[in-house]
């Protein structure tokens, strides 16, 4: 039995970069297919990358007919960070440069843990994450003052 090396365990990384670098240099966004093809990589093993992209939100697809087509979100600015815990942090990042006409910009919360058994140079992992537009900001922030009020008696 062989064991990879740390480097070789990583390509899911660096195909993961290689894969949004793809996706934001196309204007129109680009099918499972198309981004396999150009990477020379293996579909279901672009379809994986993606899928995971997908839950921390660093791309988006539309669906036309039978086919889905992925794109970047376009550039994001890190603004802060919430430690609930030595291993467990929300990242929240600002995307106001939506890539498309009619998207609007949003604030992403990912939530990474710690994960001793990661053969890669992060020991975080993406847990999921959510994306809330702009126009839902003030929706959210109320929301979540009220539960801060009513369900755990903080004064915020």
């Amino acid at each position: 039995m062989e064991f990879k090396t740390t480097k070789e365990v990583e390509y899911d990384t660096k195909n993961a970069r290689r894969i949004l670098d793809v996706l934001n240099e196309s204007i129109r966004g680009m099918t499972i297919h198309d981004i396999a093809e150009k990477l020379d990589l293996n579909r279901h093993t672009v379809t994986k990358i993606c899928e995971r992209m997908l839950i921390e939100k660093k791309i988006n697809y539309d669906e036309k007919g039978p086919a889905k087509i992925y794109y970047s979100v376009g550039p994001n600015k890190f603004v802060g960070r919430v430690d609930q815990g030595k291993m467990d942090k929300i990242w929240i990042d600002t995307f106001k440069q939506p890539r498309y006409e009619g998207e609007e910009e949003f604030v992403r919360l990912n939530q990474t843990k710690h994960d001793h058994l990661i053969r890669a140079s992060s020991k975080f992992k993406s847990v999921g994450a959510i994306a809330v537009k702009k126009s839902q900001l003030v929706n959210l922030i109320k929301i979540l003052r009220d539960i801060a009020r009513k369900e755990f008696g903080l004064s915020v």
